[in-house]
C-alpha cells in the first residue's frame, strides 16, 4: 500500500511541474524532493548546478558540491542502462525540477503519465554510471566521494537569467564542454551542454572501523641502489637523451607534474623512480622527475599505485607512494650533481559505507 501511495505521490509531482509550478517558489521543489527521496530510501544527492559531467572519484563538499583534484589520475568508468521503472522516474522528474527538458521535447499536450510512470519514449535513456575498479577511487578518512552518477542521454538545461531572452545549449557535444555562452543582446547567457544531464549521485566514504594503515616511514633513495620495502623494489636512477639527438625519453613514463609531462619531448635529463612488485601479477611503474629543463614546483609525487577489492574480507586493499625530491642537480655536461630524495610506501586496507543525503546537506 505504501508503495502504491508513493508512486501517487510521483504523478501528483510530476503533473504539477509539467504545468509550470516548479519556476513558482521552493515549496513545490521540497516536496517532490521529498517524495522522490522516500522512493528512492535516500539514496541520492541532489547537485545544486547540474552539469553532464559524472564527477566519478571526487570529493564532495557541502557548500561547493564536486571538488576535482587536477592531481588524481582520470578513473575507468563504465556505463550502464537502468530498467528500473522508478529510478527512471526518478532521475527523468529530477531533470524536469531542475529546468531540464528533453533534447527531442514533445510538443505542448503530449507529456504525461502512463500508469504512474513516465512515458519512456521521452526519456531517450537513463545512464548509471559507476567506476569500474572502486578502488580506483581516492579515498580519503571521513571525506565522502562520488561513486555512482545518474545521467539522463538528450537532456538540456539553460540557465535563464532574465524574463526577457533564454538561451538553451545544444545536446551532443564533447562531453567536458558543460558551459557554453552566448550573447543575448547585451548579456551573456550560459547553459549546460553534452551528453545529458545528470540529475544525482551516490556517495560513500571509508568506514573508519575497518581502517588499517601500516606506513614504511621516510625512505632515503640513492642513485643506482635497489630498496625493498613493502612487496615492492625501489630504485632512483638517472637518465640522459643525448643533446641534438633525434630520441626523447620513454613515452610509458608517469610524470611527476603536469606541466613535466607537456614539456616531455623536449626533456633532454630525468631522474626516475622505478617500481617493481614481487607480485608478479602487478605492473611495473616508473615515476620521472624533471632534470633538464627544471620545472619549479614538480618535486613531489603522491598516488595510489596498486588497488584492489579481497572477496574474503570485502575491502579495498591499496598501495599509495610519496616521494620528495629535496634537492636535485645536474651539471653542465650533464652529470648528476646533487641528489636528495625520500620515499615512503603506505598500505592501506578499509570498507566503504553510504552517506546518506541529510549528512552532507
Amino acid at each position: 500500500m505504501k508503495k502504491i501511495i508513493l508512486l501517487g505521490a510521483i504523478a501528483i509531482s510530476s503533473t504539477a511541474l509539467f504545468t509550470g509550478c516548479v519556476s513558482t517558489g521552493g515549496s513545490a521543489m521540497e516536496t517532490h524532493k521529498k517524495g522522490m527521496e522516500s522512493v528512492t530510501d535516500e539514496e541520492y544527492v541532489i547537485p545544486k548546478k547540474p552539469v553532464d559531467r559524472h564527477f566519478i572519484g571526487s570529493a564532495w563538499s557541502k557548500q561547493f558540491g564536486p571538488v576535482e583534484d587536477p592531481g588524481v589520475a582520470d578513473i575507468r568508468v563504465k556505463k550502464e542502462k537502468s530498467f528500473s521503472g522508478v529510478q527512471q522516474d526518478f532521475a527523468y522528474n529530477r531533470g524536469i525540477a531542475l529546468g531540464g527538458t528533453p533534447a527531442a521535447a514533445p510538443v505542448q499536450g503530449e507529456i504525461g503519465l502512463q500508469g504512474g510512470s513516465v512515458e519512456k519514449s521521452k526519456l531517450g535513456g537513463l545512464q548509471i554510471i559507476t567506476p569500474i575498479n572502486i578502488g580506483d577511487v581516492p579515498f580519503e578518512p571521513e571525506v565522502p566521494y562520488i561513486t555512482e552518477a545518474l545521467r539522463l542521454a538528450n537532456f538540456k538545461i539553460s540557465d535563464e537569467k532574465s524574463n526577457k531572452a533564454q538561451i538553451s545549449a545544444g545536446v551532443g557535444s564533447v562531453v567536458g564542454n558543460a558551459v557554453a555562452t552566448a550573447e543575448v543582446g547585451s548579456q551573456a547567457r550560459r547553459g549546460t551542454e553534452g551528453d545529458g544531464l545528470v540529475v544525482a549521485y551516490k556517495l560513500h566514504k571509508i568506514d573508519m572501523e575497518t581502517y588499517s594503515k601500516k606506513d614504511t616511514g621516510s625512505l632515503k633513495l640513492a642513485l643506482g641502489k635497489a630498496e625493498e620495502q613493502s612487496g615492492m623494489i625501489v630504485k632512483a636512477k638517472y637518465t640522459t637523451i643525448e643533446p641534438g639527438a633525434s630520441k626523447s625519453l620513454p613515452r610509458n613514463l608517469v610524470w611527476a607534474c603536469a606541466r613535466a609531462d607537456a614539456m616531455s619531448r623536449d626533456m633532454v635529463a630525468a631522474w626516475l623512480i622505478e617500481l617493481k612488485s614481487l607480485d608478479p601479477k602487478r605492473k611495473s611503474l616508473t615515476i620521472a622527475f624533471p632534470a633538464l629543463p627544471k620545472v619549479e614546483d614538480c618535486s613531489n609525487y603522491s598516488s595510489v599505485i596498486f588497488s584492489k577489492i579481497n572477496p574474503v574480507t570485502d575491502k579495498i586493499e591499496r598501495q599509495k607512494i610519496n616521494i620528495t625530491v629535496i634537492d636535485a642537480e645536474v651539471s653542465d655536461n650533464l652529470k648528476p650533481k646533487v641528489w636528495d630524495a625520500r620515499a615512503s610506501l603506505v598500505d592501506e586496507t578499509f570498507k566503504i559505507k553510504p552517506v546518506r543525503p541529510i549528512e552532507v546537506e
